[in-house]
C-alpha cells in the first residue's frame, strides 16, 4: 500500500472519529477512538443476535425436514 493510500484511509477513519491522530515531531500516532468503536460494537451485537435467531430457525427446519424425509 502506498503512504498516499494509507493517509487515505486513516482520513476516513478520522472523519467516522474511529481513530484519533496526533501529530509528533516527524511520526503521527493513531489510536483507536473508543467512543464511536462502542457504538460500532453495539451495532454489530444487535445485528450478530438477530443472525444467530435466524440460522437457529433455519437449523431447527431443515432437522424438521431431514427428519420427515426418512
Amino acid at each position: 500500500m502506498t503512504l498516499p493510500g494509507l493517509m487515505k484511509h486513516v482520513r476516513v477513519l478520522e472523519e467516522a472519529r474511529l481513530v484519533v491522530t496526533e501529530k509528533q515531531g516527524r511520526t503521527r500516532e493513531c489510536r483507536l477512538g473508543s467512543d464511536e468503536l462502542n457504538d460500532a460494537a453495539e451495532w454489530i451485537e444487535h445485528h450478530r443476535r438477530r443472525w444467530e435467531r435466524r440460522l437457529d430457525r433455519l437449523e431447527r427446519y431443515l432437522e424438521r425436514k431431514k427428519g420427515a424425509s426418512r
